[in-house]
């Protein structure tokens, strides 16, 4: 017998193919070709009904056609729909039976692992090199390019992650033909003595196509054999099942023809758990079971991170999918050891560490960086052009930031120093952090008396704006937002207007419009935090959606010369002045890719807006949607833009949707803080930036008082209006901004319109409180900015070209109204502040807060488990004002848009009283008439502990104060304390026997039958628990809150019966010793929460920023 006859003799080859795929022909013709030629061939046909994906040719044709029958003895089994890749090897022995047992060796071929000529004579030269071998690889190479390579041998870890030590795109030029023995082989080419597969029993059946040979090539070290790869050997592999062309499940063609190995993550990323769980000691597969639970939801939201999003349901299905296949892995782990020789630290010289695969991935990460640098390397022109450009713009944002800085200091500077703020729709902000976060994510409003209804959405975005400042408290937040709103403001501006233009001398004018709009400034001056932050945030919300799009400016490199040009895009006019020599005429700007990062982060930006002025969302949602109609693509990524204000304000809406008859819908159109109402004036003065009647100006009579305020508003309007005679793909910018200012416009007339809030106006006269329409008027004014940005966009290179003349005159006064108008209006508001200061009028209503508003007793009953509250009875002319605190004094906190709505009824004017809020009303009327004699008892079943007169400085108040306090002094069940700069205090007396004295002043307390108080449970802010010892039949429970519905008390674990006093809450309670809770849960509640959670924290998560690669033409 020959050499070449006995080599034939000595391997049976196995090809598995589902019919005769595109791939099978080369494959059966690189067997034909063999050097050492292969004595049988099993041609293994998987295909079945409804798995048919080969070309149509009959199995024998294709070998036919190859030659192989010439060389070697071929014969074609039907194994159809064999589960593996294994399964199919193993029912084709079976079926084959003793005809190959003859053969030592089998030959393992996928239908699209082409070998080389020389690889079979190379792999049974290793083979046959010593009787340790059992597994020999070969090296394989990429199908359509040859040189590529792809594999030499496989080196994993131990939890089966394989090291990537071969670069994409590297070249075969024997870098690694030095390995020798290895972990792992994959099983396209490899050759595996007979002896051995019999033993084992070949791959894992849970395991293909991913994963098999790593499985089978750690039982063949495990079982005291070795595995080799053999370089010489080279097998070409299109690695059709990683690149995702055909469907796992059925191994039909892919209908995407694009290779993709995302397709097929789910797959492997199962095979890679599946094989850790089966080669892991037995004492760590609990926590194995334990990380790959833990793991899975971490690496979903990294793949959320990484906009990987197609990933992230693989990540969950692939973890769970092994998890509920115990069975399984408990089979193969018993296959491991019945074949196991040698311990499992055997294989720890060759598998490799996670450095080694961080190192390969630092390696690889590097090499694609070099490669990207040497594709688009600038030239030494263009990276001084860069720099000069990056100067420029910087140098230019310092200026206005310099100068925004500087406004806001000259007229805020007395509040640098005041303490907490208050004054206009502003009051303080105590709470930390903690405590802001608690009242943010609760269902009811700790104000006065208590309220069932969800807190102002404002409150999360300051809650989470706080967490950095800790137990800084929430004063320190709203003070920072409102002293660098104007700078801040410009920034953001800034950075939007270099979405539409990459004019510096654009982008610096809009950034000061923006910041010294009149929206801006009243805002702030009447402490309106919502408006303010709405307005910092729109801006945000328009970068982000324009780069959702993908119809943002950029600059681009034209044919290796800087020059920073915009973007051409698609239907734009080409770039405006003559191009360079070396300037190729068709280069034009790179289409821009969708963001959803972007888009993501826009949602987020508009999320902090509409909690800052919930009118804005039906306002965005009708941009968004038109917007939708006409841009050019990426119109799906508005969708994601919507989500997060949906979400924050999800609560919201539920409250609005369910007292929809009653007029909730005002919800939407009230602003979050203390109602208060202001002057509307004409509904055109919003075109032209004014939320509100025009104030006085200093030094300013009509009518010059009316020509500086609206110069500024008239300047921008008109440049708007000029900006649509631009054409081409500029006048689809403009267009969308002036959609904006309608329905800006629109937003500001509703709100105006509508009675939100029974509140008072600045000089503290009750009246019926309408909307704000400064919201209204920010959006109108940022759809002005954009068609005027985006209309001048290109305009001065555009006059450069033609020669001087009219249209330069006429640029030349427009540049200049566009300029001098915002800054006289700026002007003459910041000399009225300065004029002013001291004074409480409409342009700034902001002043410190100067002694505390309660002593510290106060405090400690409001503190304590009491959970006592303070009533402040304040003098007002010839009436007496009345508020209950649960703090030092009023917070905004405790404001809440849903509460304050129910004070007017459906036709808009006040409501009467509740029960709850008559009977306070009864109580102060009584305290200040002195008619009275059981003023304590009344005040503890309110759960007052302190009556507190502030100070006043009007005259005419200071003698209504004087007579209240003398009736106080003679009023019975109270006991002053002392007057200091809080005012008078009492304290409620509680003196065993005294005149009318309070049992309890707690907020939670057990009363007998007959109303007599046993004792108190400590309170919580909202809610109660402590021990109550044993007592007779028929107490209750009662909290001085107003009843509600979704209540919840346990008495030791077990739900107690609701029932009321009033209009309190209250439970009945056993006669035994038990522990009670006592909470607010409405129904709706968790689950909000848990879809805000989860919802916002994905999208926070898609919107971290990744490095974003310089778009450029060459």
């Amino acid at each position: 017998m020959s050499a070449t006859d006995a080599g034939a003799a000595t391997t049976l080859a196995v090809v598995v193919s589902p019919g005769v795929s595109p791939y099978l022909p080369r494959t059966l013709r690189g067997l034909a070709e063999q050097t050492r030629p292969v004595g049988t061939v099993l041609v293994v046909d998987t295909s079945a009904p409804g798995r048919e994906v080969g070309t149509g040719v009959p199995v024998h044709e294709a070998i036919d056609a190859a030659g192989l029958r010439e060389v070697s003895t071929v014969r074609v089994l039907q194994v159809p729909a064999p589960r593996t890749f294994g399964a199919a090897v193993r029912a084709a022995l079976a079926e084959h039976g003793q005809e190959g047992q003859a053969a030592p060796w089998l030959w393992l071929l996928h239908d699209d692992s082409a070998p080389e000529p020389r690889a079979h004579a190379e792999l049974l030269r290793a083979g046959e090199s010593g009787p340790s071998v059992a597994i020999a690889g070969p090296k394989q190479r990429d199908w359509a390019q040859p040189d590529l390579l792809l594999e030499a041998g496989v080196r994993a870890t131990a939890t089966g992650r394989r090291v990537p030590d071969i670069e994409d795109g590297e070249i075969d030029q024997g870098q690694h033909d030095a390995r020798e023995d290895v972990l792992a082989v994959g099983t396209a080419g490899a050759l595996v003595r007979r002896t051995f597969w019999d033993e084992l029993g070949g791959p894992d059946p849970a395991l293909g196509p991913f994963g098999d040979g790593l499985d089978l090539s750690q039982r063949a070290w495990l079982a005291g054999h070795r595995v080799v790869v053999v370089p010489g050997a080279v097998v070409h592999h299109a690695r059709a099942s990683y690149q995702g062309l055909r469907d796992l499940s059925s191994a039909r063609p892919d209908p995407q023809t694009v290779p993709d190995p995302r397709r097929s993550f789910a797959a492997r990323r199962r095979s890679q758990l599946f094989v850790w769980l089966t080669t892991t000691p037995w004492y760590w597969v609990p926590l194995v079971v334990l990380a790959i639970l833990a793991l899975a939801p971490v690496r979903a939201l990294w793949r959320v991170a990484t906009k990987e999003i197609g990933l992230v349901a693989a990540e969950m299905r692939a973890a769970a999918e092994v998890l509920a296949r115990p069975a399984a892995v408990w089979r193969a782990r018993r296959r491991h050891r019945a074949t196991r020789r040698v311990p499992l630290r055997y294989l720890r010289p060759l598998r490799a560490s996670w450095r080694d695969v961080a190192r390969a991935k630092r390696n690889e990460r590097r090499s694609q960086a070099a490669g990207r640098a040497h594709r688009v390397a600038p030239s030494e022109l263009e990276i001084r052009e860069r720099a000069a450009l990056a100067r420029q713009r910087r140098g230019t944002l310092a200026l206005v930031l310099l100068g925004l800085t500087t406004v806001a200091l000259v007229a805020l500077a007395p509040l640098l120093t005041a303490g907490a703020l208050r004054g206009g729709a502003l009051a303080p902000l105590d709470a930390a952090a903690r405590e802001l976060w608690r009242t943010a994510t609760s269902a009811w409003v700790p104000a006065g008396l208590g309220h069932a209804g969800p807190a102002d959405p404002l409150l999360t975005v300051l809650a989470v704006a706080a967490l950095p400042l800790g137990g800084a408290g929430g004063n320190v937040l709203t003070t920072a937002v409102l002293l660098l709103a104007v700078p801040l403001a410009g920034l953001g501006a800034w950075f939007a207007a270099g979405a539409a233009t990459r004019s510096v001398l654009l982008r610096a004018w809009a950034a000061v419009v923006w910041a010294l709009a009149p929206a801006l400034l009243v805002g702030l001056g009447q402490g309106r935090l919502g408006a303010v932050l709405a307005h910092l945030a729109l801006p945000w919300a328009a970068l982000g959606v324009a780069r959702a799009v993908g119809v943002h400016r950029r600059d681009v490199i034209v044919s290796g010369l800087a020059d920073a040009r915009r973007s051409d895009d698609g239907d734009d006019e080409p770039a405006a002045g003559p191009l360079p020599a070396a300037a190729a005429p068709e280069a034009v700007a790179p289409t821009a890719a969708g963001s959803i990062s972007a888009a993501a982060g826009g949602g987020l930006a508009l999320a902090v807006a509409c909690a800052g002025a919930p009118v804005l969302l039906p306002a965005a949602v009708v941009v968004l949607v038109l917007l939708a109609l006409v841009v050019p693509r990426h119109r799906r990524l508005l969708a994601l833009v919507v989500v997060p204000p949906l979400l924050l304000l999800g609560p919201l809406l539920t409250a609005a949707l369910g007292t929809l008859p009653d007029g909730g819908w005002r919800l939407l159109v009230a602003d979050p803080g203390v109602p208060l109402a202001s002057d509307a004036g004409a509904a055109w003065l919003a075109a032209l930036g004014w939320p509100l009647a025009l104030p006085g100006l200093a030094g300013l009579g009509e009518p010059w008082l009316t020509v500086v305020a609206l110069a500024g508003g008239a300047a921008v309007a008109l440049v708007a209006v000029l900006a649509l005679l631009r054409g081409t793909g500029r006048a689809r910018a403009v267009r969308a901004g002036w959609v904006a200012v309608v329905v800006g416009l629109a937003t500001a007339l509703l709100s105006t319109r509508t009675p939100v809030a029974v509140g008072r106006d600045l000089a503290g006269e009750a009246q019926v409180v309408h909307g704000w329409a400064g919201a209204g008027t920010s959006l109108a004014l940022l759809g002005l900015l954009v068609a005027t940005t985006a209309g001048g966009d290109g305009l001065r290179e555009w006059l450069t070209e033609r020669s001087f003349g009219w249209r330069q005159l006429s640029a030349g006064v427009v540049t200049a109204v566009m300029v001098l108008g915002p800054l006289v209006t700026a002007g003459a508001w910041l000399a009225t502040v300065v004029d002013q200061r001291g004074q409480e009028g409409p342009l700034l209503a902001l002043e410190g807060r100067e002694a505390p508003p309660v002593p510290a007793l106060a405090r400690e009953l409001q503190t304590g488990p009491e959970r006592a509250r303070v009533l402040a009875l304040s003098a007002e002319g010839e009436t007496v004002r009345a508020e209950v605190w649960r703090h030092a004094g009023p917070q905004l906190s405790e404001t809440s848009t849903a509460v304050a709505a129910r004070g007017l009824t459906s036709a808009g004017a006040p409501a009467a009283p509740d029960d709850a809020t008559a009977e306070l009303y009864e109580l102060v009327a009584e305290l200040a008439t002195g008619t009275t004699d059981a003023a304590g008892e009344q005040l503890g079943r309110l759960a007052v502990g302190v009556v507190l007169v502030p100070p006043v400085t009007d005259a005419d108040d200071a003698t209504t104060r004087q007579d209240l306090i003398a009736r106080l002094d003679a009023t019975a069940g109270l006991e002053r304390v002392t007057e200091n700069d809080s005012g008078v205090i009492w304290r409620t007396s509680r003196s065993t026997g005294a005149a009318g004295a309070a049992q309890s002043v707690a907020r939670a307390r057990v009363v007998s039958a007959e109303g007599q108080v046993l004792a108190t449970v400590p309170a919580r802010p909202v809610g109660a628990s402590g021990r109550v010892a044993a007592g007779e039949e028929g107490r209750l429970v009662v909290l001085a809150e107003r009843a509600d519905t979704a209540w919840r008390a346990t008495y030791n674990g077990r739900s107690l019966r609701a029932t009321t006093d009033g209009w309190r809450q209250a439970f009945e309670l056993p006669a035994h010793t038990g522990r009670l809770e006592i909470s607010y849960e409405p129904a709706w509640l968790t689950p909000w929460r848990v879809a805000q959670a989860v919802g916002l924290g994905l999208t926070v998560l898609l919107a971290l920023p990744v490095r974003r690669r310089r778009e450029e033409t060459t």
